[in-house]
């Protein structure tokens, strides 16, 4: 494990002259493995795996939303500042069923055009994050756009200045790196993105061990290997595809929200 250059990200920002500098630390790192793994001869015949957890993205106060500036009285709760930034009642336990964070939510929402910040109740959000079901996270949530912070009030933000990590990983400057390189992978092989969770099933396929139950589709990397030792057999269709012959392409729930920004119309498109 190597803790850079996440420290030096966060502490210079992705683009600066130490990160590269520490990126060049960690190239030699790996030349030393490689290096030591030639001079045994077993350069060929070991599988590496080179991974991260996240990017880093670019920090700056101007970039950055403050519930303060929307909400009057922010004496009952908290805000985990950050780019996933969330909502806790200030009283807790006491609060924790009774608070109003659908009050709270709407509050906070269509405030301005093209707002940064968007507030959601946990059970709104995207199904990916998988956050609806889990009691230990709170109910309310600041989703941010690509490079953006929130705080309850601009002194609270962690990093105004440097780097950053925690905002969604669909965002380019969070996606993190992955090399597959050994006598089990393809050669110079670019694939398309993929979560980190689907690694711990690679690994064990890579050692030959059955592995337990968990949150990654078992085979889903097979396009990695060269010889794959696990072939799902996936469920055939049931369905047929069909045509969405549909000409509303909008809501007539407003969701409350208004905008002077003008609505382009594509005729023929279907959600």
């Amino acid at each position: 494990y190597l803790d850079e250059p996440d420290s030096t990200g966060h502490y210079y920002g992705p683009e600066s002259t130490q990160i590269v500098l520490a990126l060049q630390k960690v190239d030699r790192i790996l030349g030393m493995l490689m290096d030591g793994l030639k001079a045994k001869n077993l350069h060929n015949c070991v599988n590496i795996i080179v991974a991260s957890d996240h990017g880093m993205e670019s920090a700056s106060c101007e970039r950055a939303s403050y519930v303060s500036d929307f909400q009057k009285d922010t004496s009952g709760f908290t805000v985990i500042q950050g780019p996933a930034a969330r909502i806790r009642p200030s009283r807790l336990p006491q609060d924790y069923s009774s608070f109003d964070y659908e009050g709270l939510v709407k509050n906070l929402s269509c405030r301005t055009v093209d707002q940064p910040m968007r507030p959601y109740l946990k059970e709104n959000l995207p199904k990916r994050m998988h956050f609806a079901k889990n009691i230990r996270i709170e109910r309310g949530h600041l989703y941010m756009k690509s490079g953006w912070q929130a705080a309850l009030k601009r002194s609270d933000i962690k990093y105004c200045t440097g780097g950053f990590h925690g905002s969604d990983n669909l965002f380019t400057n969070m996606q993190a790196i992955f090399i597959g390189y050994g006598p089990a992978f393809k050669h110079s092989t670019v694939v398309p993105t993929f979560e980190n969770i689907e690694l711990y099933n690679l690994m064990c396929d890579l050692l030959g061990i059955r592995p337990s139950p968990n949150n990654g589709t078992h085979g889903s990397l097979n396009h990695l290997l060269k010889h794959p030792v696990h072939n799902p057999v996936l469920p055939a269709q049931l369905s047929h595809d069909i045509l969405c012959n549909s000409n509303v392409l909008f809501p007539s729930d407003n969701l409350q929200c208004t905008s002077s920004l003008p609505i382009i119309k594509k005729k023929g498109q279907c959600d």
